[in-house]
């Protein structure tokens, strides 16, 4: 007598989606608390006065886990990792040529790719309590600003990218001083209705 294997395909699928969402709020908490030790470190002693090794003891983890999330103290302090563009993004936007849709085709790259720190009231204060931060913020805009050119100059061109990716960098700083958002739709929705309303103000 044959007996017949249950169908387990789906179950795997499953339990391996799970797992991965396990994994990925496992990461989600440690960078989050790295980034609270650090912050509040940072307000206390100023940037010159906390170790990236303080850090670590006070959240509990391994200096190798720091750099897994952050590249220097500083960064970890502000709340902003590495910007990275995924493949699956990149070909979405290359998938649409030329210029028609660009920027809130573009808004969408934006969104798909930062997470927007929740707490950006006391990232602020904290920014202006410690100026020494600035510079961090600075270079993360420009190493971010620099990839997102490419990807646009790729697709329409070097004369008219450096125009749309000014438009869409001058709405994220906006969302990054203004209200929470829930979602990455959420997200490229109010910078393609900022960057209306900026060009609306420019006609008045």
């Amino acid at each position: 007598m044959t007996t017949t294997a249950p169908d387990i395909s789906n179950e795997s699928v499953t339990a391996d989606a799970d797992t991965s969402t396990l994994r990925e709020r496992k990461k989600q908490r440690t960078r989050q608390l790295l980034h609270e030790v650090a912050m509040e470190l940072v307000r206390e002693r100023g940037l010159a006065g906390v170790t990236v090794e303080e850090i670590c003891a006070e959240a509990d983890v391994s200096t190798r886990t720091f750099f897994n999330y952050f590249s220097t103290k500083a960064a970890a302090a502000v709340g902003l990792t590495s910007p990275v563009l995924r493949d699956d993004v990149l070909e979405s936007f290359h998938a649409r040529r030329g210029d028609v849709g660009i920027v809130p085709d573009l808004c969408r790259v934006v969104a798909q790719t930062i997470d927007l720190p929740e707490d950006r009231a006391r990232m602020k204060e904290l920014m202006d309590l410690r100026p020494e931060l600035v510079p961090t913020m600075h270079a993360w805009m420009n190493e971010f600003r620099g990839q997102i050119l490419t990807a646009v100059e790729a697709r329409i061109g070097a004369e008219t990218a450096g125009l749309a990716v000014a438009l869409v960098m001058s709405a994220f700083m906006v969302a990054l001083h203004g209200p929470s958002v829930t979602s990455r739709d959420e997200l490229a929705e109010r910078l393609v209705r900022t960057v209306a309303e900026m060009a609306e103000l420019a006609v008045r």
